[in-house]
């Protein structure tokens, strides 16, 4: 039960992630009223992200014995019209490796959204100075501040490229088949005990995780549509997203 919410949790998060850096972007276009300008503030916004991505990619090639090539971490041509925030050059390679390198930032986004969040809700014990009476007023701010950007930027770069999961489908469709002949066939794997127990922690941490993220996107999504909706009422401007 616990997998299908987080599996729904990251299902609209996906989609979440798609709007918002659409509307970003057409904030920073309508701020800018220049393409390039606003792609650039877009690349520089969800910078941290990019790098997060990235090097998930090249690591987890790297780890597999997979070549890797140019990295690129900002985009090579603003004037495309699909612009992509940044890239690495992925030797060919078989199947699932190429599918583990291709959900390797979600897999490290939801770490890191993990770690962050548990921070953000148990300050006191991963941060002593920030115990009521000590430490600075702008350095916790600036603290908390980063935690929740990071969480922004990471949670809405995380997620693979179309280019990333080419070809996924058809490899999905045949793995469920051979799962489910193994089953036919009285293959069984079960998890009893201690490790049963470890895993549903593990699950409940990152849906609590999930969810946290969820309320921050979809709060700063609504924050942004109103913005565009009143700014473009104010200055008879009309908002283009694409």
């Amino acid at each position: 039960m616990v997998l299908i919410i987080l599996l729904a949790e990251l299902v609209v998060l996906y989609f979440l992630s798609r709007h918002m850096s659409q509307l970003i972007y057409g904030l920073f276009l309508f701020l800018f009223r220049h393409r390039s300008l606003a792609v650039t503030a877009t690349t520089i916004l969800f910078f941290p992200g990019t790098v997060v991505h990235e090097l998930a990619h090249l690591f987890t090639a790297e780890v597999l014995g997979v070549h890797t090539g140019k990295l690129s971490l900002v985009p090579e041509n603003l004037e495309e019209e699909e612009v992509q925030a940044g890239s690495v050059q992925i030797a060919k390679t078989d199947p699932f490796r190429r599918y583990v390198i291709g959900f390797a930032p979600l897999f490290v986004g939801i770490t890191i959204i993990a770690a962050i969040s548990y921070f953000i809700r148990r300050p006191f014990a991963v941060y002593p100075e920030l115990v009521e009476g000590q430490g600075d007023a702008l350095q916790n701010a600036l603290i908390y501040g980063t935690g929740y950007y990071l969480l922004f930027v990471i949670s809405n770069s995380m997620f693979s490229s179309k280019e990333d999961l080419k070809g996924f489908i058809a490899f999905a469709i045949a793995i469920t088949l051979l799962l489910a002949a193994g089953y036919v066939a009285g293959i069984r794997i079960g998890l009893t005990g201690t490790i049963l127990e470890f895993i549903n922690r593990i699950l409940d941490a990152l849906v609590k995780s999930t969810g946290l993220v969820l309320v921050i996107n979809g709060v700063l999504l609504l924050i942004i549509r109103i913005l565009l909706s009143i700014s473009g009422k104010i200055f008879r401007r009309k908002i283009k997203l694409s």
